[in-house]
């Protein structure tokens, strides 16, 4: 009775060892969750063949909502050859925790900045040396939006509890909420009606960006990708593709071929 070889015995067969690519993880509520199709697939190729950029994203969800997935699917081991590393992450949580007191979703300020906190601090970030990059929540264009669940005045504030919260713990912060108030037209320390609420006109700028007063249209993400490129070339410049190593070779490297001709 014949037996066909075993090839996996042979050194010449066996598996090499498996590479993995680190990740970038876009983490977040709804605004993350839909920001696939232009911010996740620019930064896809930005990082082309050096880090593996993933959505995150869980529509409705607030930082403690939040937190507790990043429980559940962030490795509490350190990267291994299996375990591939998290390099980089963004965290965007306040657009609902903003909503109004009385809506299922509201998150009172102190807790959001808690919750926050556990997230950037976690020590599964810690094993893996994950740089986390802080968005600020956008404003938002109560002129679109039904009455009662958000007002431009209270997401206000929780811009500002974001921005507290990255300031102490010293993270790059991207902060959207002042991005998109200039570019409509805003000015620092102005005491006219905050852009965005029903006592300001309507404006045009709001309503280029934010397609339901709250979620984000083409033109705004790709906003945010030239912004988040500036901070990652700025405070994280050892992040930027350019510097970090292609995960498998160029093809000449690979074929042997010489390159200098």
């Amino acid at each position: 009775m014949s037996h066909s070889p075993d090839l996996s015995a042979s050194p010449r067969f066996q598996a090499p060892r498996p590479k993995t690519y680190p990740q970038f993880i876009l983490f977040g509520d709804s605004i993350t969750q839909a920001a696939s199709h232009v911010l996740g697939s620019s930064l896809a190729e930005w990082y082309m063949r050096r880090v593996d950029v993933l959505n995150r994203g869980f529509s409705g969800y607030t930082a403690p909502a939040g937190y507790d997935n990043l429980l559940q699917f962030f490795p509490a081991a350190p990267p291994s050859s299996s375990i591939p590393r998290i390099q980089l992450m963004t965290v965007f949580f306040g657009a609902n925790d903003a909503c109004l007191p009385g809506r299922p979703q509201h998150v009172p300020i102190e807790e959001y900045k808690q919750h926050l906190t556990n997230i950037v601090t976690y020590e599964g970030i810690q094993l893996h040396d994950t740089k986390i990059i802080l968005i600020v929540p956008a404003p938002v264009d109560e002129w679109q939006m039904a009455p009662g669940e958000r007002t431009a005045v209270a997401t206000a504030k929780y811009a500002t509890a974001c921005r507290e919260v990255g300031q102490a713990l010293g993270l790059p912060i991207l902060d959207l909420w002042t991005i998109f108030m200039l570019k409509a037209g805003w000015t620092e320390g102005s005491t006219d009606p905050l852009i965005g609420s029903k006592s300001a006109p309507k404006n045009k700028v709001f309503e280029e960006l934010l397609s339901d007063g709250l979620h984000f249209t083409p033109a705004a993400y790709r906003l945010v990708f030239d912004a988040l490129v500036n901070v990652i070339r700025e405070k994280l410049p050892d992040d930027i593709p350019e510097r970090l190593p292609s995960v498998f070779p160029d093809w000449r490297a690979k074929l042997g071929v010489d390159s200098r001709g």
